[in-house]
């Protein structure tokens, strides 16, 4: 049975048992109500032992996750589930001997509880490997930046959005 859908023109969609699908065309694009999903999986992973070789696969291991999943969601290709980020924090919780929020990891607009990763994990103040090039200088994104004050090794001094003012 074809309903119509109020907010869209020249468009159906047919109800079939389990599902809806669309026929014809939308006219109004979805807005995006959400910003950005920031995680500092690897920053926290960077600072345990266990993690320091073949930390990815390790570390999905731990959490009874696939490897392709942690990686692509430390890059930035997926948003992942609730259960995986409960999974990652459990692992994680265990070799940083203290218990975490799993928004301290993952978090919209990078929007952390804690604002330093160094913080979060215990460290006395460091600065990631991505911080110098192979030369032992400074990289641009991080002049400037104290060691144990950064945020995440992609947005040192947290994320700003392009429509920012700040």
């Amino acid at each position: 049975m074809p309903i119509s859908c109020n907010r869209c023109t020249d468009a159906t969609f047919t109800v079939i048992s389990y599902g809806l699908f669309f026929n014809g065309f939308m006219v109004h694009t979805p807005k995006q109500v959400f910003g950005p999903t920031i995680n500092r999986l690897a920053d926290v992973m960077a600072h345990l032992d266990r993690y320091a070789f073949n930390g990815v696969t390790r570390l999905a291991k731990d959490a009874r996750v696939s490897a392709s999943s942690v990686s692509r969601l430390i890059n930035g290709k997926m948003n992942p589930s609730f259960a995986m980020v409960v999974r990652l924090t459990i692992a994680l919780e265990k070799q940083l001997g203290r218990r975490i929020d799993p928004r301290e990891l993952i978090a919209e607009t990078g929007n952390f509880l804690t604002k330093f990763v160094c913080d979060l994990v215990g460290c006395n103040g460091c600065l990631p490997e991505s911080a110098v090039d192979e030369f032992g200088q400074v990289k641009g994104s991080f002049v400037g930046i104290s060691p144990g004050t950064w945020v995440t090794s992609k947005y040192p001094r947290g994320y700003q959005s392009a429509n920012s003012n700040s």
